[in-house]
């Protein structure tokens, strides 16, 4: 039988990029990936061209000199949806918006200005150490029920202009992004998802990670300018508070990012850089089964799901991994603590005597602000957990 007879099987557009050890073969539209052997790679594009799947698999066989299994190589490319079923069309590319304004926040020039402005804040905190940033900026008022308030105002478009950075770095690129909310550990986050990374080569993945980083770094310095020029024209007090209190919040994402063992930003630069496909996921089964050894309890599943690379990174990241959670306890116990201590001791004070009008409201809006924040906190956990509950039962 020749190439012209046979089975043919149609496959939905997919990207194919070389990763060292294998070829990481995805479809963009849908953000499912998989590494395949180059021979499994080299069969996938000659099915994509038209060849028939028993010329496909007589070509596997003088490749590698195996026998291809047929059904369980259709079944992985059913289950990663690369299959294109009976009656459904070819998927179409997914439209990517703003591609334009991707490419002009991160052209030569743009660069160019951020140095400038970077530089130029630090100098000016280098000249001044009231410009530089510190836990106390957080306290630019009194009024205890303005600080949350006022900063999570300002912190929800600093935020989305940090994702938004992430998304337009990817889309320059011409590959599509999402936003979401989701939690590391007891942290509520803004999420960019941009799983269509894996279409393009390793080194055009770091921009789209770091872009965040990178706009949070401007953001940095454009403030402390201008805390510093509100100083030099006699702004009001609370008002070059601010300016401080919105820098040293940068400096804290920028400090968040480098907490790796959450999956912050500078950990997909790590995985990436590592060659690595799931380097968390392979370290927290490396934990959970030294844990059990030294518990003396079942090993649970074993790790062969994770790629020989993972399971060889983690043997050093996982380390790092568990002693990062530790770091985040000391923060919250150093920083965290610390700073409600202050906070609610501040609350307390208030009705060591009778106090006005105002410091009750005030105190009634900071209290209740504190328990929506927690209870945003319980709810995307509580979520996160029921979700996970579905998955293990439908696998």
């Amino acid at each position: 039988m020749d190439g012209s007879v046979g089975t043919r099987v149609r496959l939905q557009p997919l990207t194919y990029v070389d990763e060292g050890d294998g070829v990481m073969v995805g479809r963009p539209d849908t953000g499912s990936y998989g590494v395949f052997p180059r021979e499994g790679a080299e069969l996938l594009r000659a099915l994509d061209a038209g060849e028939t799947l028993e010329s496909g698999a007589r070509g596997w066989h003088e490749r590698t000199g195996e026998t291809l299994d047929v059904e369980d190589f259709l079944g992985v490319l059913d289950d990663l949806g690369f299959v294109v079923g009976e009656g459904e069309a070819r998927a179409e590319p997914p439209a990517v918006r703003w591609r334009w304004l991707g490419r002009a926040l991160f052209s030569p020039p743009a660069f160019a200005g951020y140095a400038v402005v970077v530089a130029a804040g630090l100098a000016a905190m280098v000249l001044d150490p009231g410009l530089r940033p510190g836990y106390e900026r957080i306290f630019f008022t009194s009024n205890l029920s303005f600080i949350p308030v006022v900063l999570a105002l300002s912190q929800f478009p600093l935020l989305l202009v940090h994702e938004g950075f992430h998304a337009l770095a990817a889309r320059r690129l011409g590959l599509p992004s999402t936003l979401g909310v989701g939690r590391r550990f007891y942290y509520l986050v803004a999420e960019t998802r941009i799983n269509s990374l894996y279409s393009v080569p390793r080194a055009k993945r770091y921009l789209p990670l770091l872009a965040g980083s990178l706009v949070d770094a401007v953001g940095v310095g454009a403030f402390t300018l201008l805390a510093a020029a509100g100083r030099q024209w006699g702004w009001p007090p609370w008002l070059t508070g601010l300016a401080l209190a919105l820098a040293f919040s940068g400096v804290l994402r920028i400090v968040w990012e480098c907490l790796f063992y959450l999956e912050t930003d500078f950990y997909f630069v790590i995985n990436t850089a590592t060659g690595c496909t799931d380097l968390h996921g392979a370290a927290r089964q490396r934990v959970r089964r030294l844990l059990a050894a030294v518990l003396r309890r079942p090993a649970g599943p074993g790790d062969e799901e994770w790629s020989e690379r993972d399971r060889a990174v983690a043997r050093w990241y996982a380390p790092l991994m568990v002693a990062g959670y530790g770091l985040s306890l000391g923060t919250l116990l150093a920083v965290g603590v610390p700073a409600a201590v202050r906070f609610w001791t501040t609350v307390a004070h208030r009705f060591d005597r009778t106090p006005t009008p105002w410091e009750v409201v005030d105190t009634a809006v900071f209290v209740l602000l504190a328990l929506a924040e927690l209870g945003l906190l319980a709810y995307v956990t509580l979520r996160d957990l029921r979700r996970r509950r579905l998955e293990r039962n439908s696998s």
